[in-house]
């Protein structure tokens, strides 16, 4: 092996390891996301009952499935608790997923050896330099985890459809259900509208009713690692849980009837979309090329694949009422794969260089906010005062997020206060200690203030009566 085919193997691992160690070292994690899921995990850690309903803030938490916090334990379980330890199964599954793109569009041009999703040097340049790589791909979310188990299951799914072999189903239902321990039943909304469209994409499509009933299998046999963990938490939670877990997470995010759905208009992700298609809608070969791209949709089945891909899940995603930005990273590939065609004759030094300047910007960022912006969401300042005062009865002022459970590794429940509640509080708990955030400081004035820090445009302090 040459030194170029070194370069060319290793450098996509290196660029993910500078990311991840900007990331950890340059960038808190963020609240109330990364620090909420962190904080689950960690509580995880503390009783070790990997089978046992979630909980956040010790109390049920029934919001997401548990692979995330699986994989952070077992890291943990081998380097030891930490924040690094814990984002390693984030950056891998980011990882993988541009391995995963490159392996799909391959399946999806195998009998086309000129196409350029053939590529996979092109491709991997023009996922890693993307947007939503270069900023989801090291935050302790479940967006790029999801993405892999897609991904497989699409590429299962093109390979069912060319050699109709049924152990493609059994893999395929597995890795649906995996995704469904991921993130929940949206996993299947990602995969099974490209299955079911494949008269679309796959040329002389045959037995359509068998096609068809083996997708219903694939469904049935994704309910076996899903049982694996739900049947023992539902055992050992109420009727609540499992309603809450069940149903309610998934018909409330889809009708905005659940609290944290964030509800938007059915614009947002069109409104938005050019996002995740950066920095590349900015090359004027990008737009150049559409035309071509136009008149070859009709007679290309891999375009016609990637449509199947990525329309219908938009779509749907548009007409749900709970909608946020990150909820498209899994349709990420679909837009490389696109992207990779509209830009098959950019040379690889051109796209080459614009991936060298995203990642020195991104880079650059994260080290320059590290000293301003970033401050306002470190907690590292009150995290050392809670530790100093670990024996005093913790309240939040109100909404608490978990935002300290991990972070200080609290093994206690932190009160979730409300302000008209705060002198009831602190009749019941007289030496307790108030965190609260405010705008104004006459909000707090009638208070000892023992501690007082900016956060996220407003300030945090502690408190206790006087």
């Amino acid at each position: 092996m040459n030194v170029n085919q070194i370069i060319g193997r290793l450098w996509l691992p290196s660029l993910a390891f500078l990311l991840f160690i900007t990331a950890v070292v340059f960038r808190p994690l963020f609240p109330i996301d990364e620090t909420r899921y962190m904080s689950v995990a960690w509580e995880m850690s503390l009783h070790n009952g990997w089978l046992d309903p979630l909980t956040k803030n010790f109390e049920p938490y029934h919001h997401k499935p548990p692979l995330l916090f699986w994989l952070i334990n077992a890291f943990w379980s081998v380097f030891g608790i930490s924040r690094w330890a814990g984002t390693l199964p984030v950056i891998i599954g980011s990882l993988c997923s541009i391995y995963l793109t490159a392996k799909l569009g391959k399946e999806i041009s195998k009998n086309n050896s000129e196409s350029p999703l053939q590529e996979s040097q092109r491709l991997w340049i023009i996922m890693a330099a993307s947007l939503p790589f270069l900023v989801y791909g090291t935050l302790v979310m479940f967006d790029f985890l999801l993405t892999v188990f897609v991904l497989l299951g699409l590429i299962l799914t093109v390979r069912y459809a060319q050699t109709r072999q049924f152990k493609y189903i059994i893999f395929l239902g597995l890795c649906l259900g995996v995704g469904v321990l991921t993130k929940g039943p949206v996993a299947y909304l990602y995969v099974l509208p490209a299955y079911l469209l494949a008269p679309f994409w796959q040329a002389n499509m045959i037995h359509l009713k068998s096609w068809y009933i083996s997708c219903l299998m694939a469904i049935l046999i994704s309910a076996l690692p899903v049982l694996v963990w739900l049947i023992p938490v539902l055992k050992a939670s109420d009727n609540q849980f499992a309603f809450w877990l069940v149903w309610n997470q998934t018909a409330g995010r889809i009708t905005g009837n659940f609290g944290e759905s964030h509800v938007r208009p059915f614009y947002f992700y069109l409104m938005l979309s050019p996002l995740f298609a950066m920095p590349w809608i900015f090359a004027p070969s990008f737009w150049k090329s559409l035309p071509t791209i136009k008149q070859k949709f009709r007679t290309n089945f891999e375009l016609r694949f990637i449509a199947c891909f990525f329309l219908p899940v938009f779509l749907a995603f548009s007409v749900i009422s709970g909608k946020q930005l990150h909820y498209m990273v899994p349709l990420v590939p679909a837009i490389v794969l696109f992207l990779t065609y509209a830009l098959e004759h950019t040379k690889i030094r051109a796209l080459t260089f614009v991936l060298t300047t995203m990642v020195l910007f991104i880079v650059g960022g994260q080290i320059i906010a590290s000293q301003s912006i970033f401050k306002k969401y470190d907690l590292t300042p009150i995290i050392g005062y809670i530790h100093d005062h670990r024996e005093y009865q913790l309240g939040y002022v109100s909404n608490y997020h978990a935002e300290f459970g991990f972070l200080a590794q609290i093994t206690k429940k932190i009160d979730d206060v409300r302000k008209e509640d705060i002198t009831a509080w602190f009749n019941t708990h007289p030496n307790g200690l108030l965190i609260m955030k405010y705008n104004n400081k006459t909000e707090v004035e009638k208070y000892n203030i023992l501690f007082d820090m900016p956060y996220r445009g407003r300030h945090m302090v502690v408190i206790k009566r006087k």
